[in-house]
């Protein structure tokens, strides 16, 4: 008898997503085989085989085309087509479509094959960090879309009770299945002390950041606390499109003594610079409603290393936080003094960063780690192949 197969579909190159890599894999050990459908670039091949499952990427020739308006509709018109060829071919049992994007592709695949459509929400679709999010016409259409194809799932998916509750509501669906965004566990994970004394200098205490750098991220406010925190110097570690921007405010703020960026690493490596350092950094802006929601990979993997942490104040992450005793509050991640004043409560605490640290790292094995998310995810598909 043959496996059951899945078919995930996503709009991107799917380089760096360590949470869709985690559940293909988790898939694949579970028995089903698993193909994800994923969109070329220029760093990445055709067909890659990742040893429990294989991604197969279709190529654009529209990507070659300037970035106008009408050549983007061009650019989603041609990955709608060969997305939905691509997937088609697959004969898949269940369809996985990886955001809103390729709903429609993974809904018409499904259908067509007579097959289970699962929607894996990994944000809030209306209320991304995006600019074009904020247009009427484009938040009209997009909660038509996205309604029609979530009431038409078989399963829901998100990372966040939050977000959950605001999909039920907008959209009247049962309650979605939350899957935490959390790390493997890592039964010893050595701290890269190399990158500890390049980022750490003459300084005591070493602050980290690790993620894309855009925009209502904080880190523009977080580098303009470091003054305020001589003790201490901040490590940014990923990329982004506001890199060269904030480098630049780094450089004409007179900042470089206390922030040093890194480019971004395998998610192996990033896991021993993060152990190298003393305190997790996430002073997430609730620009949008997405945002407010959240509660970023980042947060386990900071727990998973075993360092304490800073948080903005929003719901999913306070509650893990405040719950687990493993850090402090900000009340306005808009504001460089109130991060510095977060930072400065921890550091003079009555109890040290590393039995802070030793609790965080506790709970992470505990409960915040993708052994015990997994089994919600298994739970949700072997469901649909059983029944």
């Amino acid at each position: 008898m043959s496996r059951p197969k899945i078919c995930i579909i996503q709009y991107n190159s799917s380089r760096f997503l360590t949470r869709v890599d985690r559940s293909a894999r988790t898939l694949a050990e579970a028995g089903y085989e698993v193909v994800l459908i994923a969109i070329k670039d220029a760093e990445t091949d055709e067909y890659e085989d990742r040893g429990d499952y294989v991604v197969k990427r279709v190529t654009l020739a529209s990507r070659r085309l300037p970035a106008r308006f009408g050549l983007r509709v061009l650019r989603f018109i041609e990955a709608v087509w060969k997305t939905f060829r691509a997937a088609y071919r697959e004969r898949a049992d269940i369809y996985d479509a990886r955001d809103a994007e390729p709903l429609f592709v993974a809904h018409l695949a499904a259908r067509l094959r007579r097959a289970k459509l699962v929607y894996d929400s990994d944000e809030l679709n209306l209320d991304r960090n995006k600019p074009f999010c904020r247009k009427r016409w484009w938040r009209f259409l997009m909660r038509r879309f996205e309604g029609f194809y979530a009431r038409r799932a078989d399963a829901v998916i998100t990372t966040d009770h939050g977000r959950a509750d605001v999909l039920v509501e907008r959209y009247g669906i049962p309650r979605p299945v939350v899957v935490l965004n959390v790390p493997d566990v890592f039964d010893e994970l050595e701290p890269d002390l190399d990158f500890r004394k390049r980022a750490l200098g003459d300084r005591r205490y070493l602050l980290i950041y690790q993620g894309v750098l855009i925009e209502n991220r904080g880190i523009p406010e977080m580098m303009r606390a470091m003054p305020l925190l001589p003790e201490c110097r901040l490590a940014l570690v990923g990329y982004g499109h506001r890199e060269a921007e904030y480098r630049a405010i780094a450089r004409d703020e007179g900042l470089t003594d206390g922030v040093v960026f890194f480019d971004a690493v395998p998610f192996e490596r990033l896991m021993r610079y993060t152990a190298a350092a003393d305190i997790g950094m996430i002073p997430l802006i609730p620009a949008v409603l997405s945002y407010v929601y959240a509660a970023p990979n980042k947060l386990f993997e900071y727990m998973m290393a075993g360092l304490s942490v800073v948080v903005s104040d929003l719901p999913d992450m306070a509650k893990v936080v405040t719950e687990e005793r493993i850090g402090t509050l900000i009340a306005d991640p808009t504001s460089p003094e109130s991060i510095a004043d977060a930072v400065r409560r921890l550091i003079e605490g009555n109890e040290s960063l590393t039995d802070v640290g030793a609790r965080a790292r506790a709970a992470a094995l505990r409960r915040y780690n993708w052994a015990f998310e997994k089994t919600k995810l298994l739970e949700t598909y072997r469901s649909m192949t059983e029944s």
